[in-house]
């Protein structure tokens, strides 16, 4: 039998078994396309993400939050998860996807700067509960496309959307979108990993766990240890029964690319507290666990005692000159690795506590 099927005032000639109509999108995975010669949006069907293995941290928890509280609103909820590659923000948005499949909800995956009322109005016209996740939204969306989105994030649509944006740097997302929560409720940091995590990952694959502490003095190394640098780096140690130290050598993760290889000085020297402005650099750059630290500082000549003084009443009247004080890692006595503070003391009794610096970076998007 042959029917019609109505397209605005066409109508297209089809079969039966052409016709395959649903009252709702079944739960599955999908991304936006545009045909250009109907001149329409439309979905297509992609591969259903998968999250395999024990999931580690807040994950779950997380991911049941938002959930509890995307069911719970009337409007529409925007979820914004910040972080680099491997921190753990891509693996809470599959969380977020298989677990709303599991409820019957699907997931339109955005990988293309789609913006407009003609996409807002493709959008509203699915008007049963949908994930919608911007994949690397910063990197998709340019400055101007992305106040195009406002509109569709304000949730002044009657459809209920689980907004979910990605993205490595929070300060390219606009900021009309930060400190909104009527368009973006949660948002989500994911710095790095905490100490419990990488304990309990290492009690879960590393081989010898009398080596999970020099896991965690390397982690300190970096402002944000994320989940591929652990994997691999306890990989590397189970090949070839390596310390983190030693397995490091070789892998593409190095505390000088996060940006946080810097450490305030505190230096002792004899027993006496060296002022930092006798210090030639109160900031000392390396990694503590691989570099000799040299700390040089200055030693004033007393002309009336001749004595050697750390400081001095009247230093133009005073001669002085260069000391240094060594150490090697040898000399390390003790370890914060939350706090990224390091003290060693070497043979001749110097005392230096290296604390890891937490630098603020400027960004230009904030001067507009």
């Amino acid at each position: 039998m042959t029917y019609f099927l109505k397209s605005g005032t066409r109508f297209n000639v089809s079969t039966k078994e052409a016709m395959d109509l649903h009252e709702s999108l079944p739960a599955g995975t999908y991304t936006v396309k545009f045909d250009k010669m109907a001149g329409c949006f439309y979905l297509e069907a992609i591969e259903n993400f998968e999250v395999r293995g024990k999931i580690y941290g807040d994950t779950v928890r997380n991911t049941d939050r938002i959930l509890n509280t995307f069911n719970d609103r009337t409007a529409s909820t925007g979820v914004l998860l910040t972080g680099e590659k491997g921190s753990g923000k891509t693996l809470l948005a599959k969380m977020l996807a298989v677990r709303a499949a599991d409820a019957g909800v699907p997931t339109i995956v955005i990988n293309e700067p789609w913006c407009g009322e003609g996409f807002n109005a493709f959008m509203q016209m699915i008007e049963q509960p949908t994930v919608i996740l911007f994949d690397e939204f910063e990197k998709v969306y340019d400055k101007d496309d992305q106040e195009k989105m406002l509109t569709l994030l304000d949730g002044v649509y009657p459809s209920k959307k689980l907004f979910i944006l990605t993205c490595n740097d929070k300060w390219r997302i606009d900021s009309h979108m930060r400190n909104r929560p009527g368009r973006i409720f949660y948002s989500l940091d994911f710095k790095g990993l905490e100490q419990d995590f990488i304990i309990e990952y290492c009690q879960d694959n590393l081989k010898n766990l009398s080596q999970t502490e020099s896991v965690c003095r390397v982690a300190a190394m970096f402002d944000q240890f994320n989940f591929d640098m652990l994997k691999a780096l306890v990989e590397e140690m189970n090949r070839y029964n390596e310390t983190a130290s030693q397995a490091m050598r070789m892998l593409n993760a190095k505390p000088e690319f996060s940006g946080e290889s810097r450490y305030k000085v505190g230096l002792q020297v004899k027993g006496l507290d060296i002022p930092n402005d006798l210090i030639e650099s109160d900031v000392w750059v390396g990694n503590p666990l691989t570099n000799r630290i040299n700390i040089d500082y200055k030693v004033y000549e007393d002309v009336k005692s001749n004595n050697t003084v750390t400081d001095a009443d009247d230093p133009f009247e005073a001669d002085w000159n260069w000391e240094g004080a060594r150490f090697t890692q040898e000399d390390l006595k003790q370890i914060d690795p939350q706090a990224g503070k390091f003290v060693f003391v070497n043979a001749d009794g110097d005392r230096v506590v290296l604390d890891r610096v937490k630098e603020k970076t400027f960004h230009y998007y904030d001067a507009f």
